[in-house]
C-alpha cells in the first residue's frame, strides 16, 4: 500500500512541477521528508522503498520544472533554481568520485580545477564591456551625425556576422517598429549594462539623448580601460593561495608531523615540539577531529553557492524599476559598509548630478529633474533619499534646504543655494561632476595600491610561520639527536 503511495507522489510531482513549478519546487523537500518520517515507522521494505523512490522524486521534479512552460517576459526563477540545484549535484557527485577514486587529494584537484574553469568563463565574459561600449558608441556617433538611426545600425551590421552585428540587428529591429530607443535597447540587447539604459531612458524624457550618450561612453571607455590594466595582484589570487595552503598545512599536521612528535617522545624525555607547531597541530586536529564536517560544509556552500552566486550577479543586468532582491541585499550591505558606503555614496551622485544638469540645461524644472533621477541605476538605499528630497520639494520647501535635510550632502545643497549662487547652479552641477568622476577614480587608485601591499605582508607572514612552524619541528628534532650523541 505504502508503494502505491510513493508511486503516487512520484506522479503526481512530476504532473504538477510541469503545470504548477513554483508550487512544485517550494514543496518538494517537506513531501520527502514526510515520506521518509513515515517509513521510519514501518517495516524494513518500506524504507528501502522510500530510500530508492526519494531521490527519483526529487530529480523527476526538478526535471519537470526545468521542462515546464514558461510565461512571457516572467522571471522564471523555478527553472532557474532547478538548474543550479541540478548543475550543483552534478557538481557534488563528481567531486565524491574524484574523492573515491583518487583520495582526498584528487576530490580538491577537481575543486581547483573548477574555480580554475569559473575564473576562466568570468575572463571570457568581460568581453561584454567591450561589446557594451562598441554598441552605445555605434548609436552615438549616429544620432551626432543626424543619421536615421534604424539604417545607420543596418548599415553599420552589414557584411558582418559575429555577436555585436547581431545586437545592432535587434535593436534595428525594435526601432523599426516603433520603439524608443530606451525600450529597443531593453528587447534587442538584454545584457546591456542597467546604467547605460536607465541614463538614455531619464535622457529620452528630456531630449538629451545625444549629451547622455557622450557621458556613457566615456564611462564605458575608462571601465574597459580598467579592465585592460595591468594589475599588481589579482584579486582571486589571495583566495587561491589560502585555500590551497589550509589544506597543505590541515594534511602536515595530521598525518606528518604527529609523526615527528612521536619520535622525538621516543628519542628523549620530556622533549616537546616548538610552541609554532604546537599552535598548528591544535588548529588541525580542531578541525580534522572535532569540526571538520562544520569546515567541509562552508567550502561546499562557497564552492557550490557562493561563487556560482557571485558570477551570476556579476553578469546579470540589474533592474533599477524593480530591483532583484539579491540587487537590494548588496545595495544595503554596500551602503552600510565604512569604505564601500563611500564608493556606493559617490558613483550614485555623479549620475544624479550629470541627469540633474542635463535636465535643467533642458529647461525642466526642478521637480522634474529630480523625479528623473529616480530611473538611474543608483544604490537603493541612496534612491530613498532621493525620494525624500523630491517629497519636500514638492511640498514647497527649499530646494537646497531640502537636499541638506534628505543626507544628499552639502555639496547639492550648495548647488542650489540661491543666496550664495544665485544663477550658477548649471556651473556648479558641471564641476560637481568633474569632481566627483575624478574624486571616485583617485580613491579607487588609493585604495587598490593600500590594500594589496597590505595583503601582501599578511600572506608573506602567514606562509613564513607555517614554514618556521614545519622546519622548526625538523630542528627540534636534530638538536635532540644531537645532545644524544654529543652529551
Amino acid at each position: 500500500m505504502f508503494d502505491i503511495i510513493v508511486v503516487s507522489v512520484l506522479i503526481v510531482y512530476a504532473i504538477l512541477g510541469y503545470k504548477k513549478p513554483g508550487v512544485a519546487l517550494v514543496t518538494m523537500l517537506p513531501v520527502i521528508i514526510l515520506l521518509f518520517y513515515v517509513s521510519a515507522q514501518m517495516e524494513p521494505e518500506e524504507e528501502f522503498t522510500v530510500t530508492v523512490f526519494g531521490p527519483v522524486i526529487f530529480f523527476g521534479t526538478l526535471i519537470a520544472v526545468l521542462l515546464s512552460k514558461r510565461e512571457v517576459g516572467s522571471e522564471q526563477w523555478p527553472q532557474k533554481c532547478a538548474k543550479w540545484i541540478l548543475i550543483a549535484c552534478a557538481v557534488l557527485l563528481l567531486l565524491a568520485t574524484a574523492g573515491v577514486v583518487f583520495g582526498p587529494l584528487g576530490a580538491i584537484g577537481l575543486g581547483f580545477f573548477i574555480l580554475f574553469i569559473g575564473a576562466v568563463i568570468s575572463y571570457g565574459l568581460t568581453s561584454r564591456r567591450m561589446i557594451a561600449a562598441y554598441v552605445i558608441s555605434t548609436i552615438g556617433s549616429s544620432i551626432r551625425q543626424n543619421l536615421p538611426l534604424p539604417m545607420a545600425l543596418e548599415a553599420a551590421a552589414s557584411g558582418q556576422d559575429d555577436k555585436r552585428a547581431k545586437i545592432l540587428r535587434k535593436i534595428q529591429k525594435w526601432l523599426v517598429q516603433g520603439y524608443s530607443l530606451s525600450e529597443a535597447i531593453k528587447r534587442g540587447y538584454p545584457r546591456c549594462p542597467a546604467y547605460a539604459v536607465a541614463m538614455i531612458a531619464a535622457a529620452e524624457q528630456i531630449n538629451q539623448i545625444p549629451l547622455a550618450i557622450k557621458s556613457i561612453e566615456a564611462d564605458m571607455l575608462a571601465r574597459t580601460d580598467e579592465s585592460r590594466r595591468l594589475q599588481p595582484m589579482h584579486p582571486f589570487y589571495p583566495v587561491v593561495l589560502m585555500t590551497f595552503m589550509f589544506f597543505i598545512v590541515w594534511a602536515l599536521m595530521v598525518y606528518i608531523i604527529p609523526q615527528f612528535n612521536m619520535v622525538l617522545t621516543e628519542m628523549t624525555e620530556g622533549a616537546r615540539l616548538p610552541a609554532a607547531t604546537r599552535f598548528l597541530c591544535g588548529i588541525a586536529n580542531f578541525i580534522a577531529y572535532e569540526h571538520g564536517w562544520l569546515i567541509g560544509l562552508v567550502f561546499a556552500v562557497i564552492i557550490l553557492v557562493i561563487i556560482p552566486v557571485s558570477i551570476y550577479v556579476k553578469f546579470r543586468p540589474r533592474r533599477p524599476d524593480k530591483p532583484y532582491l539579491l540587487s537590494q541585499i548588496g545595495d544595503f550591505i554596500r551602503w552600510h559598509l565604512p569604505v564601500l558606503h563611500w564608493f556606493a555614496n559617490n558613483y550614485s551622485m555623479v549620475q544624479v548630478v550629470e541627469l540633474l544638469r542635463l535636465s535643467l540645461n533642458a529647461g525642466c524644472t526642478v521637480n522634474d529633474a529630480i523625479a528623473g533621477t529616480l530611473a538611474l541605476d543608483v544604490n537603493n538605499c541612496f534612491r530613498k533619499r532621493l525620494q525624500q528630497w523630491l517629497g519636500k520639494v514638492q511640498r514647497g520647501e527649499n530646494v537646497a534646504a531640502a537636499a541638506r535635510e534628505s543626507k544628499l550632502g552639502s555639496t547639492i545643497g550648495w548647488a542650489f543655494d540661491d543666496k550664495v549662487n544665485q544663477g550658477n547652479t548649471l556651473a556648479i552641477l558641471e564641476m560637481l561632476e568633474s569632481f566627483y568622476r575624478s574624486n571616485y577614480s583617485y580613491r579607487a587608485n588609493l585604495a587598490r595600491f593600500i590594500m594589496w601591499p597590505c595583503v601582501t605582508i599578511a600572506m608573506g607572514i602567514m606562509v613564513g610561520f607555517i614554514v618556521y612552524s614545519i622546519f622548526g619541528a625538523l630542528i627540534a628534532i636534530v638538536n635532540e639527536t644531537a645532545n644524544l650523541v654529543y652529551p
